[in-house]
């Protein structure tokens, strides 16, 4: 594993993002901003002003409730700047089939951002069910007795470690399609960038490229930190029918994000190695969610990382958020 993983930086930021189609977003210093790059070469920003919800209310800052709110408010983040993204990048016109025409129809102007809502949707519907309900309902065919304490527990850490097989086979598949090992590359850009920002470096292609593309503050490390915690605070449950477990498993799922959150920031700045642990296997699975990007990707990410960050000074930047307002953490 890189050493400069854990290597602390010259500048703590809690700056992060996420990689577009054809773009990467950034957030951070009550800012986000999007660069995408269109068929003709151009690099186009878009910067917005956004202030965390943690940062208005109160309650919202509170350890573990701070977690579980960061998680679905980058999830919505994440799916509004994926769909803006489909829609700015240039994609080659075909022949329009008669569903299209209906669909044109129908939503007229918005046929395609109703498209992609209702896209989200099905994914959303099939995560749940591939990621949640599958592993519940494989773990039921095993047969000894899952009333006794020890048996529910048994039939918890099966489900929890077919949801990891599940997980990091997806994973695995996907990256397999040309088109989303591009959304990776530029993963592996944003990764780039940011290094290069907590090193004081210059932000040029160059600087950031020498650096790697793992990092310990990545998304894709706190969902299996998520996954890890759901197992063990699982295993206490006690195994029901189906249908009551699924429900106990949503209404618990926030309780897992937030205990999640606490263990990956602290394991994402601990010196103390046992605690680091916890990252490794999320870290692994960064070598297939980000990929050694061109520098041509890289200047997208740096273009979305300076539209957020000072220009003139950047040692007159803002103090690093405190722990209890979290913002782009996840990188």
């Amino acid at each position: 594993m890189e050493k400069e993983i854990w290597k602390k930086p010259l500048r703590q930021c809690n700056i992060g993002g996420e990689a577009l189609i054809e773009g990467v977003m950034m957030r951070g210093n009550n800012k986000m901003a999007m660069a995408m790059r269109k068929s003709n070469g151009e690099i186009v920003v878009q910067t917005y002003e956004h202030i965390p919800v943690a940062n208005k209310f109160f309650l919202f800052k509170l350890p573990v409730i701070r977690g579980a709110v960061n998680m679905l408010e980058s999830i919505i983040i994440g799916m509004k700047a994926l769909m803006t993204s489909a829609e700015e990048v240039d994609i080659e016109e075909e022949e329009e089939s008669k569903t299209d025409k209906f669909l044109k129809k129908i939503f007229g102007d918005n046929m395609f951002r109703v498209m992609l809502y209702f896209s989200v949707a099905v994914a959303l519907v099939f995560g749940i069910g591939i990621f949640m309900l599958l592993p519940n309902w494989i773990a039921g065919w095993f047969a000894f007795d899952k009333s006794t304490p020890l048996g529910s527990m048994s039939a918890n850490l099966i489900e929890g470690a077919l949801r990891v097989i599940i997980f990091v086979s997806y994973i695995f598949l996907v990256s397999r399609n040309k088109e989303i090992k591009r959304v990776f590359e530029y993963h592996g850009a944003e990764h780039n960038a940011i290094y290069a920002y907590e090193n004081k470096e210059e932000l040029t292609a160059e600087n950031a490229k020498a650096h790697t593309t793992l990092h310990p503050r990545c998304g894709t490390t706190y969902l299996f930190v998520v996954i890890i915690t759901s197992i063990l605070l699982f295993s206490f449950i006690r195994w029901r029918s189906p249908l009551v477990n699924m429900a106990l498993r949503l209404a618990l799922l926030p309780l897992v994000a937030g205990i999640a959150y606490e263990v990956f920031k602290l394991a994402a700045k601990t010196g103390f190695k046992p605690l680091r642990a916890i990252s490794y296997p999320g870290l692994l699975l960064q070598k297939i969610t980000t990929q050694p990007p061109d520098e041509s990707q890289i200047e997208v990410a740096l273009a979305a990382l300076k539209a957020i960050v000072p220009e003139d000074n950047p040692e007159d930047e803002p103090e690093a958020e405190k722990d209890d307002a979290p913002e782009g953490e996840a990188v």
